[in-house]
């Protein structure tokens, strides 16, 4: 099967997504790289399901504040960019401050 570097992209997002939605299954909080993959997942299934920009980014911040992170995730992960195909064309999202604003300091 040949994949171009975009849906190389989003099958390594998917996993990670996938990995994220089975670590809180078992009660846990993610890490930064799970918690991004699950915001971008959920955002890249708005937007294929046909919801309009504001939609898509109301669907991404949802999914980030209504999930359990890990001490620290919010100063590592401060924005998330993901270009994701509406009907109107290719856009490029960017959530700031996803999980909250983390201690600029560090964990």
């Amino acid at each position: 099967m040949q994949l171009n570097p975009t849906e190389s992209d989003r099958l390594r997002v998917f996993t990670a997504a996938q990995l994220a939605r089975e670590t809180l299954a078992r009660g846990l909080a993610l890490n930064a790289p799970e918690a991004i993959a699950l915001v971008c997942d959920e955002m890249h299934l708005a937007a294929r399901a046909g919801s309009t920009y504001d939609d898509v980014v109301a669907a991404g911040r949802a999914v980030a504040e209504g999930t359990p992170v890990l001490d620290g995730v919010a100063a590592i992960a401060r924005e998330i960019r993901l270009e994701v195909l509406l009907d109107e064309g290719t856009r490029l999202i960017v959530l700031r401050a996803p999980f909250g604003h983390g201690d600029p300091e560090g964990p």
